[in-house]
C-alpha cells in the first residue's frame, strides 16, 4: 500500500498545492477554509511550540559555545532551520488571504486549458510539483526520526551509569522536564518541535516550488496556443480571418499580463521568505559540513541527511525559478518560429510587440537575486568558503 497521491488516477484537482495544504493543515492553518476554533488553538500551540524550542536550543547553544563548541554547533545547526521556519510560517499566516487568493487564480487558470497536449503537461508538472515537495515532506522526517534515533541510542548505551534524562534535540529545558513523571511529556514536546518544522518549511517551500511549475504550464500553454493560432495559412487571408487571428493573440497578449500580474504579487508574498531561506541554507549547510567533519560514527549520517536536506530545498527553489524564467523566454521565441510571416500587417504588429515582451524574463523578485540554477551553484560555493573558514579557526 502507498499514499494515494502516488497513484496516476489521483484527480488533478486535488494535487494543486497538495504539499502545501496538506503541511499547514496538520499545524492548523488553512487557507481555502475558514478556521474554527479548535484549528486556530492548534496552530498557536504549534506556533508558541516552535519559539519556545528555538529559544530552548539557543539556550544550550550559547551556554556550550565556551565549554564544549562541538555541542554547541550540534545545538545551533537545527536552529538556524528553525528560526527561518517559524518566520516563514509567520510570514504565511500573515499573507493567509492573499495565498488563498493566488491559489484560487492558480486554480482558474490551470483549468481553463484543456486538450490532449494541455492534460498529458498539466500531469506532468503537477505530479512533478507534489512528488518532488513530499519527498522534501519524507526527508524532513527521516531527519527527525534520526534526532530521535540518536537521543535512544546515547541513552541506551549509557544505561549502567547514572540516567540522563536527554532530549532528541539539544535544548535548555527546565531541571523537572527532565524528571519523571514530566519527562516523557517533554520528550514528546520537544520531538514534535522537529516534526513542526518539517511540515512548516516543507509547507512553504513547496508552495514556491509549485507555484513556479504551475506557472510554467501556464506559459507552456501560452507557447502551444501561439504555434496553433499562428498556423501556416497558404492561401489569401480574408479579414474575418485577420481579425478572429488578432483577436485570439490578444486574449494571449492580456493572459501573458495576467501572468505577468500573478508573479509579482506571488514575489510581494515571498521575496522575504525566499531571502531567509538562502540566506539561512548557506550557513545551515555549512554548519553540518562543520559538525561531519567535527563529529565520528552514527552521527555523521544524522547529518548528512540534514544537509542533503537543506540543499535539496534550496536546489527545487532554484530549479523551479529557472523553469519559469526559461518557459516566459520560450515564449518569445515559439512566436517567431511560427508562421507570423505570412499573415498581414496587424497581425504582425502584435507578434512583434508579444515578442518584445517575452525579452524580461518573468522571475520571481527576491532581494538581491533571483532564485535560479546559478544562484545554487553560488551558495554552494559561499558555503565552502564558510567550512575553509571555520577549518581555519578551529
Amino acid at each position: 500500500m502507498y499514499p494515494r497521491f502516488l497513484s496516476r488516477s489521483y484527480p488533478l484537482h486535488k494535487d494543486l498545492f497538495f504539499s502545501t495544504r496538506y503541511s499547514f493543515s496538520l499545524l492548523g492553518l488553512r487557507f481555502e477554509e475558514k478556521p474554527t476554533i479548535w484549528s486556530t488553538a492548534w496552530l498557536i500551540f504549534n506556533f508558541v511550540n516552535l519559539a519556545h524550542c528555538c529559544q530552548a536550543e539557543f539556550s544550550f547553544g550559547w551556554f556550550y559555545i565556551r565549554i564544549s563548541p562541538v555541542d554547541a554547533m550540534d545545538a545551533f545547526c537545527p536552529l538556524a532551520c528553525s528560526l527561518t521556519t517559524l518566520y516563514k510560517m509567520a510570514c504565511m499566516w500573515y499573507s493567509r488571504s492573499e495565498v488563498a487568493l493566488l491559489m484560487g487564480r492558480i486554480r482558474q487558470l490551470t483549468e481553463q486549458q484543456s486538450g490532449e497536449q494541455q492534460d498529458e503537461l498539466k500531469r506532468r508538472y503537477y505530479r512533478m510539483a507534489t512528488l518532488l515537495s513530499m519527498l522534501m515532506f519524507t526527508l524532513g522526517s527521516i531527519n527527525t526520526a534520526a534526532f530521535v534515533l540518536r537521543s535512544l541510542w546515547e541513552m541506551w548505551s549509557l544505561r549502567h551509569e547514572p540516567f540522563k534524562y536527554d532530549m532528541p534535540f539539544r535544548m535548555h529545558f527546565p531541571a523537572i522536564a527532565h524528571r519523571l513523571p514530566l519527562y516523557p511529556l517533554a520528550y514528546l514536546y520537544s520531538t514534535w518541535y522537529g516534526q513542526v518544522t518539517v511540515y512548516a518549511f516543507v509547507a512553504t517551500d513547496g508552495f514556491f516550488f509549485s507555484f513556479t511549475l504551475y506557472v510554467t504550464f501556464l506559459l507552456k500553454a501560452l507557447q502551444m496556443d501561439i504555434q496553433r493560432v499562428l498556423k501556416s495559412m497558404r492561401y489569401d487571408l480574408s479579414d474575418g480571418e485577420s481579425e478572429k487571428c488578432c483577436q485570439q493573440l490578444h486574449n494571449i497578449i492580456d493572459r501573458h499580463n495576467d501572468i505577468v500580474g500573478i508573479v509579482e504579487r506571488f514575489s510581494a508574498i515571498m521575496a522575504a521568505p525566499t531571502f531567509a531561506q538562502f540566506l539561512s541554507a548557506s550557513l545551515v549547510i555549512a554548519t553540518s559540513v562543520i559538525d561531519i567533519l567535527m563529529y565520528s560514527g552514527y552521527n555523521i549520517i544524522r547529518y548528512v541527511v540534514y544537509a542533503s536536506t537543506v540543499s535539496s530545498c534550496l536546489f527545487l527553489y532554484c530549479y523551479g525559478g529557472t523553469e519559469m524564467s526559461m518557459a516566459s523566454l520560450e515564449l518569445g521565441e515559439s512566436a517567431y518560429n511560427s508562421y507570423w510571416y505570412q499573415w498581414d500587417r496587424k497581425v504582425r504588429q502584435r507578434v512583434y510587440l508579444l515578442i518584445m515582451r517575452a525579452q524580461r524574463p518573468i522571475m520571481v523578485q527576491v532581494p538581491f537575486f533571483a532564485p535560479s540554477l546559478p544562484v545554487f551553484t553560488a551558495v554552494i560555493k559561499f558555503t565552502g568558503s564558510i567550512v575553509a573558514l571555520a577549518k581555519t579557526i578551529l
